[in-house]
């Protein structure tokens, strides 16, 4: 079976990288906007590889985008349909009403 194609396999791979406690609070802070490295090591606390290896998971999901000034990267959520999903564990409400839709799997809409 291709894990690509398979919608089951790409949400067990979503939620396991979902599941890492800093991933989700590195969503939650981009959640307010983009935000550098820098800051993000700042409000954690933690160095500068960690925070980079953990927002490289994140896009290497497809959570967020970065771009680079300069010296900088700065990060951002790569579309809204992440602050849903937060916003279904009850972490995060912006751009939820835009963005949750009704399920549709197994006729539960």
């Amino acid at each position: 079976m291709n894990r690509n194609h398979d919608p089951v396999e790409r949400a067990e791979s979503l939620f396991q990288t979902l599941a890492h406690p800093i991933r989700l609070r590195l969503l939650l802070a981009l959640c307010s906007g983009e935000k550098c490295v820098c800051e993000l090591m700042a409000r954690f606390d933690r160095p500068q590889p960690y925070i980079s290896q953990q927002l490289a998971e994140l896009r290497d999901a497809g959570l967020v985008a970065s771009r680079r000034e300069g010296r900088r990267i700065y990060y951002r959520l790569n579309d809204a349909t992440v602050c849903a999903v937060l916003g279904a564990a009850g972490l995060c409400t912006r751009g939820v009403e835009a963005t949750a839709q009704p399920c549709r799997l197994h006729g539960c809409a």
